[in-house]
């Protein structure tokens, strides 16, 4: 009988522990969302074969992670690419610790119906992090896409967790 007691008393201690509410509401993000480095927007991508962008961001010190960079446009945002198609685009590594690697691939687009939210990468976050965006090399020589970075629109780095 008293196992039992202690038993039923150390379960309903521990259901009412993993059963109380969160610190944090639903509505309430524990992140950061940052903006490229720019000296001003828009901030004009255009990815092709003869040319590749880089992007910078420059997060508060002693930033906690992950960092995550995405792509986001909302419905209907021009993301013009060319006849060939929209290409893949390789994101590399220019200042981390994989230096020149390809972390990433997308193919930047926007839809006329919903918006687009596409996650790259997740990393450990550093005072700057900067990327480099090429054509894979798969991609036609004459393939293109471009886009106009606008404040919440475009890269951004999410800083924590989202």
């Amino acid at each position: 009988m008293h196992f039992s007691t202690l038993t039923l008393s150390a379960l309903a201690a521990l259901s009412a522990v993993t059963a109380s509410p969160s610190s944090r509401s639903l509505t309430q993000r524990s992140c950061l969302e940052q903006q490229p480095a720019t000296i001003g927007f828009p901030i004009n991508y255009n990815v092709s074969s003869t040319r590749a962008d880089a992007v910078t961001f420059q997060l508060p010190p002693n930033s906690v992670g992950p960092c995550t960079l995405v792509a986001k446009f909302p419905a209907g945002y021009a993301v013009p690419h060319s006849e060939v198609g929209n290409p893949l685009v390789n994101v590399i590594d220019i200042n981390g610790p994989v230096q020149g690697s390809v972390v990433g691939s997308l193919r930047f687009a926007s839809f006329a119906d919903r918006d687009s939210l596409v996650y790259i990468n997740s990393f450990q976050c550093r005072d700057v992090m900067e990327y480099e965006l090429e054509l894979a090399p798969e991609e036609p020589e004459s393939a293109w896409v471009a886009f106009a970075e606008v404040l919440d629109v475009g890269l951004v780095m999410d800083v924590g967790d989202c």
